[in-house]
């Protein structure tokens, strides 16, 4: 999850919204990574809910995947490009922390 929030992080480092909107690829790339990573603490949950819920607004992060897999035609760019700079820089920090905590 570190990986895949941190990738998205930096890959976005020097776009903007507008490349997010029109770069297909950036865009598949991107709406890939926070697939996976929701995915990711999806089966977290399911096989450790302890520690997934030692994620703030984990199932926040869930519910997003479901959206950018079962929404993606009506899923507007903004709420993706929001939730990139909103969401991920706190999670990237919960994670490096639990990681240096362990369970």
């Amino acid at each position: 999850m570190l990986d895949r929030a941190a990738f998205v992080c930096n890959t976005l480092v020097d776009r903007s919204l507008h490349d997010l909107e029109t770069d297909r690829l950036l865009r598949s790339a991107v709406e890939r990574e926070l697939m996976v990573l929701g995915e990711a603490l999806y089966q977290l949950h399911q096989h450790a809910p302890d520690l997934a819920e030692r994620i703030e607004h984990w199932e926040d992060s869930i519910g997003f995947r479901h959206v950018l897999v079962r929404g993606y035609h009506v899923l507007k760019m903004q709420v993706v490009w929001d939730a990139i700079h909103d969401d991920l820089p706190p999670l990237i920090q919960q994670l490096k922390m639990m990681l240096t905590e362990g369970p």
